[in-house]
């Protein structure tokens, strides 16, 4: 591969993997699509495009001689999606629509392939019997606008690899963590709850203490679409369409995470109990990715305890 693209590489998970990708791919040329043409990275391997993906000209621009890219920009959240149904389409599945377009649209033989951050904890839905982990072969039942726009492209690109001018990886994403967040953010509870600490107020939670979830530090997150991307693992890696749970493959409840943040911090956590927010929109009281096939595939597997990633994350920022 002599050309990737990112889009979404000012974001969290986005500047992690440039950050790492650089570093271990000095060969590789990258092209990265921002809106803004505020202050970024500079590397001499490191192109900057700034433009919109539901402009299609700005898209052939973006997608033109690229051998790859990793698709991170998304303009939602499960808490968010639901506000306005039709603008939330318009600002999320219209822009990866009119990327696809102009990679379909390319005037070459050469095949792109595509890795695409879904989401583990909003496409599956409810499971049937006592079961709460998911893996890949699992139906779909979203609950959340999210859910059901990320479900949608992951269909798109499924129509597109099966049409022969695409080939594409989706990795459907446990609960990312590792920077902080915005103390009025209503998803991402580790770093939300640690800037509320170091702001001195009280942890909002959104949701029984009791619900499981599965929490993946961005390093192991950023080392997945690596993976993604370098042709490993068993024979069904060569496929056109793969999809991957990337998890930590045990949950913790939000109970926990709140002890083990007292643990590390050494300060008494305050919550406040709200109805409001992401588990708002998804009634599963535990959700937890089987990680199993990302194993044996893509070779792949977390490193990062959550002790460890907390820990670190607060050290980070004390």
């Amino acid at each position: 591969m002599n050309t990737l693209g990112i889009t979404g590489a000012t974001g969290l998970i986005g500047a992690r993997f440039l950050k790492h990708w650089l570093e271990s791919h000095p060969d590789t040329q990258v092209r990265c699509s921002s809106r803004s043409g505020s202050v970024l990275p500079r590397h001499e391997q490191l192109e900057w495009l700034q433009g919109d993906l539901s402009n299609e000209a700005d898209c052939r621009e973006f997608v033109e001689g690229l051998d790859a890219v990793i698709h991170l920009a998304h303009a939602n959240s499960p808490a968010t999606s639901n506000r306005h149904w039709s603008s939330d389409l318009a600002a999320n599945l219209v822009p990866t629509l009119t990327l696809l377009e102009a990679l379909r649209q390319r005037k070459t033989d050469q095949i792109c392939h595509l890795v695409f951050a879904s989401s583990g904890g909003a496409v599956y839905g409810r499971k049937n019997g006592d079961g709460t982990t998911f893996a890949e072969a699992d139906p779909c039942h979203p609950l959340s606008p999210y859910g059901i726009q990320k479900l949608a492209l992951e269909h798109y690109l499924a129509t597109a690899c099966v049409q022969g001018w695409l080939r594409a990886t989706v990795l459907r994403l446990s609960n990312v963590y590792g920077t902080l967040l915005a103390v009025e953010r209503r998803q991402g509870l580790i770093g939300v709850a640690l800037a509320r600490i170091l702001s001195n107020q009280p942890v909002r939670v959104y949701g029984p203490l009791s619900n499981v979830r599965d929490y993946l530090h961005v390093d192991d997150v950023a080392r997945a679409f690596g993976a993604a991307l370098l042709p490993c693992g068993q024979s069904s890696a060569k496929a056109n369409f793969r999809v991957f749970n990337i998890g930590a493959g045990r949950g913790h409840s939000v109970a926990e995470v709140l002890e083990l943040i007292e643990r590390v911090t050494g300060k008494n956590v305050r919550t406040e109990v709200s109805g409001f927010g992401a588990a708002a929109f998804s009634s599963l009281p535990t959700v937890v990715l089987s990680i199993e096939k990302a194993g044996q595939e893509l070779l792949w597997a977390p490193q990062i305890e959550l002790e460890e990633g907390v820990t670190s994350l607060w050290k980070q920022n004390l």
